[in-house]
């Protein structure tokens, strides 16, 4: 078939065949370069392709080493799907392209349709770095290539744009914290196919500091391997579950007593919160540089002036030299 080259850059480019075309399931084989590890239940997708039919072809590529087979990019889940109602051929786009290639579209797929997560980023990440031409010992040359093949930049003051090897380093971070709460998948985008327990990239990226805090760490290592995936997988559920603003009160709570049963930590901060007052005052400019300045020194990215004002506030207190406790009765007077 007659074949159409992508647009022109200095890297060898996929060739697209012009049309679709029916593939015999039976040729079709997983690959290495595709995102999509597990597919997960695809029930309601079946469901969805028996009456609307295949809307999106999968995307194959020739089976590299493995003549009359082809190897799919993107559409895992489409092509269980069909296996699920079992069809015997399916609307495949065929390319011709490298490792590297077919990786890097498997991913913009994946990421363009969503649910895509933290462990999967991560893995394509680390084939990268496999596959990288650069010497494997330059760290950082190896992330900037695999920034590079993933269009990630970043752009400083001037306009100009450099491989954004930062949002590669966390990507990758984000994969290894999936591994201490295996039970709750990490969402970078959640459209919520999967039935099982999921967090939002943002909350995990939160929590993460959280549970890798010196003070939490020595703590949960008293427990034994399993028990610390299960509290660290309760303590990202909790704080999931909470409310935005009620998060801090959470952390504060937990770090003070990691081993606390969640449920009791998350009850401390209900009820802590119903017994809060709200006070309101108008300070001067040298009064709120003050408070900014605590608040800065608080070393918190999520603290806020409130935080701030109530930290100050309770050192104050503790600091007082006058005796809070209430008058005693039948003193005569």
């Amino acid at each position: 078939m007659a074949t159409k080259t992508l647009r022109e850059t200095n890297t060898p480019q996929p060739e697209y065949e012009d049309r679709s075309r029916k593939i015999s399931i039976d040729a079709l084989t997983a690959g290495l370069t595709n995102v999509r590890t597990a597919t997960g239940d695809v029930t309601e997708l079946a469901e969805s392709m028996k009456v609307r039919g295949l809307e999106h072809p999968i995307l194959v590529r020739p089976a590299p080493n493995n003549p009359g087979m082809f190897e799919v990019i993107a559409g895992s889940r489409r092509l269980q799907g069909a296996r699920q109602l079992g069809w015997k051929r399916i609307e495949a786009r065929v390319v011709k392209c490298d490792d590297v290639s077919a990786l890097c579209m498997s991913l913009d797929e994946n990421q363009q349709r969503g649910d895509l997560a933290a462990r999967e980023l991560g893995e394509v990440i680390a084939k990268l770095q496999n596959l990288c031409p650069d010497d494997p010992g330059d760290e950082k040359a190896v992330l900037k290539w695999v920034a590079r093949q993933l269009n990630w930049t970043v752009e400083n003051t001037k306009g100009r744009q450099y491989p954004d090897i930062n949002r590669v380093r966390k990507a990758l971070e984000d994969a290894e914290f999936q591994k201490v709460v295996p039970g709750i998948t990490i969402k970078v985008r959640n459209r919520g196919d999967y039935k099982r327990p999921t967090a939002p990239l943002s909350v995990a990226r939160q929590v993460m500091p959280i549970l890798n805090d010196p003070k939490v760490v020595s703590k949960l290592d008293e427990l034994a391997p399993e028990q610390q995936e299960k509290k660290r997988e309760e303590f990202l559920r909790a704080f999931a579950d909470t409310e935005s603003t009620k998060r801090k009160d959470l952390k504060d709570v937990f770090l003070a007593d990691p081993l606390k049963p969640i449920q009791e930590i998350v009850e401390k901060v209900k009820k802590e919160r119903a017994q809060q007052i709200t006070v309101a005052f108008k300070a001067s400019p040298e009064l709120v540089e003050r408070i900014d300045t605590h608040k800065r020194a608080m070393h918190d990215p999520n603290a806020t002036r409130s935080d701030a004002v109530k930290d100050l506030v309770e050192k104050g207190l503790r600091t007082a030299e006058f005796d809070l406790r209430p008058p005693e009765h039948g003193n005569g007077l």
